[in-house]
């Protein structure tokens, strides 16, 4: 169970932080600005994957701990 909610923790806490990054890369106009096309590509690409990575951690941590309480209750 503490795996669970481990894994649901750490994938939120991704989840903030590359939505803080996005943040902080906004300008007035509210659009994103990179110094190169290559960093561009690279900062999304980079960003999709930690994205895909902790929302899966999240999903199989709330698994986790759902099978977890219902074992417990039997």
């Amino acid at each position: 169970m503490a795996i669970g909610i481990l894994m649901v923790v750490v994938g939120a806490a991704l989840h903030y932080w590359l939505g803080s990054r996005a943040f902080k890369r906004r300008n007035q106009s509210g659009l994103e600005t990179f110094d190169s096309y290559g960093k561009a590509m690279g900062t999304q690409a980079g960003e999709r994957i930690i994205l895909v990575i902790s929302r899966l951690l999240i999903f199989v941590g709330l698994v986790w701990v759902g099978s977890a309480w219902l074992v417990d209750r039997m």
